[in-house]
C-alpha cells in the first residue's frame, strides 16, 4: 500500500503548476475584454436611438431580422384620433376613432374588424394598463419622451415576439401600441415606429 501510495505521489508531482504571474495575466485579459464589450454595446445602441437601456433585463439585438418589416413614409389620409409619420411597408389603416387605431398589411381585407392577432394596434389607456408581475421593459430615450418597450407573454405564459409599447401622454395616460411578431422588429424599430406616432386632441381614453 506505501509503494501505491508513493507512485501516486510522484506522479503528481511531476504536473507542472500554472504560475500565479500566468493566472494574473489571464484574469487582466478577461477584465479588459469584458470592459471592452460593454463598450461597444453601449455605443452601438446608442447610436441606433439616442440613448436605450434595459430595466431589469439585458437588450436584445439592435440588429433587424433580416425578415423585419420596412418602416416607410406614411402619406394617406391621417386618421381620426391620430398621427402617423411612418408604417410599416405595405401597411393601411384598417380602422381608427377617437379612442383606437388599427393598422393591418395588404393581405388583411378586414373581415374581423375585432381581431387583434397579426395587427398593429394602438389607444390611449391609463397606467393601471402596465404590464406587471415579472415583465421588464427596455427603456428608450426618443425625442425627449421615455418609451417603454415589453416583450408580451402569450397564454402559456411564454413570450410570443408580440411588443408592447408604452408612451408617457401626460396625466397618467399611455400611447399603448401593440406589434405583432410578424413584424420581426427589435426594441430600438419599435421606438422608432411609435415616435412617428401620436394622440390629438381628439383622442379619447380607452377603458379596460
Amino acid at each position: 500500500m506505501s509503494d501505491l501510495t508513493t507512485l501516486m505521489f510522484r506522479a503528481t508531482a511531476t504536473v507542472d503548476a500554472t504560475p500565479a504571474a500566468v493566472l494574473d495575466d489571464d484574469v487582466s485579459r478577461g477584465q479588459r475584454a469584458r470592459r471592452r464589450r460593454t463598450r461597444l454595446v453601449g455605443t452601438g445602441v446608442a447610436a441606433a436611438l439616442a440613448a436605450a437601456v434595459a430595466v431589469g433585463a439585458p437588450l436584445t439585438s439592435t440588429t433587424p431580422s433580416a425578415a423585419a418589416a420596412e418602416l416607410v413614409a406614411y402619406t394617406a389620409e391621417q386618421p381620426a384620433g391620430f398621427t402617423i409619420a411612418e408604417v410599416p411597408e405595405g401597411w393601411h389603416v384598417l380602422s381608427s376613432d377617437r379612442s383606437s387605431l388599427m393598422l393591418a398589411d395588404s393581405d388583411d381585407d378586414g373581415s374581423d374588424p375585432n381581431g387583434f392577432e397579426g395587427r398593429i394596434v394602438a389607444s390611449l389607456v391609463g397606467s393601471e394598463s402596465l404590464p406587471g408581475g415579472d415583465l421588464e421593459p427596455q427603456t428608450f430615450a426618443v425625442g425627449g419622451q421615455e418609451v417603454l418597450v415589453y416583450e408580451m407573454l402569450d397564454a402559456d405564459g411564454e413570450p410570443g415576439g408580440t411588443l408592447g409599447v408604452f408612451v408617457p401622454e401626460g396625466d397618467g395616460d399611455y400611447l399603448s401600441v401593440q406589434l405583432p411578431p410578424e413584424l420581426h422588429w427589435t426594441g430600438e424599430v419599435a421606438a422608432r415606429f411609435v415616435e412617428g406616432l401620436d394622440v390629438t386632441d381628439e383622442a379619447g381614453h380607452t377603458v379596460g
